[in-house]
């Protein structure tokens, strides 16, 4: 599914970093096979958010199906962490907002789903950027996806001006 290999291969492509702890949210078989693409990854799974109150510098991503505190997302992830979670629309400034109260590039991606409706997923990160740090030698090779390429993920960080210059104030980038 289209919406299942942009949640996981954007930040997978985007963390230089070779072996990984992934922490997914209210995962499911969509994204255990997209993770499966990846060597040298440790996964962990968990119910809802509760399970991220523990931890602290556990992880290098998060993947999350369901919108996540910004204070959970923070403290667990590592010092170069990348998270992501779906977002309302393209303009869901209130979740922009909060979300980069914590983190240090803070930016929403979109792409069409398979019956071309705009999903959009909030790109968080204490270091990368989802456009400028991809990974080509992670991206370029990832070859059983239907929609995700390199090229598409590039892509799905470009807003049209109108609603660029609207969430320009509640997004880091």
């Amino acid at each position: 599914m289209i919406y299942y290999e942009m949640l996981v291969q954007v930040p997978m492509c985007s963390h230089d970093k070779v072996d990984l702890d992934v922490c997914v949210i209210a995962g499911n078989e969509d994204i255990k096979k997209e993770l499966s693409y990846h060597k040298n990854i440790k996964i962990t799974e968990i119910d809802d958010e509760s399970g991220l109150s523990e931890s602290e510098n556990e992880f290098d991503i998060i993947i999350s199906t369901k919108p996540v505190s910004s204070v959970y997302m923070n403290r667990s992830l590592r010092d170069k962490g990348i998270a992501v979670q779906p977002c309302k629309s393209l303009t869901d400034t209130k979740t922009f907002e909060e979300a980069g109260k914590l983190m240090y590039i803070n930016q929403p991606y979109w792409f069409f789903d398979e019956d071309y409706q705009i999903k959009t997923i909030l790109f968080s990160s204490k270091k990368y950027h989802g456009q400028a740090d991809i990974v080509r030698n992670k991206s370029d090779f990832i070859e059983h996806t239907e929609y995700y390429n390199t090229d598409m993920h590039i892509s799905s960080f470009n807003y049209p001006t109108k609603i660029f210059k609207q969430i320009l104030p509640s997004i880091k980038i």
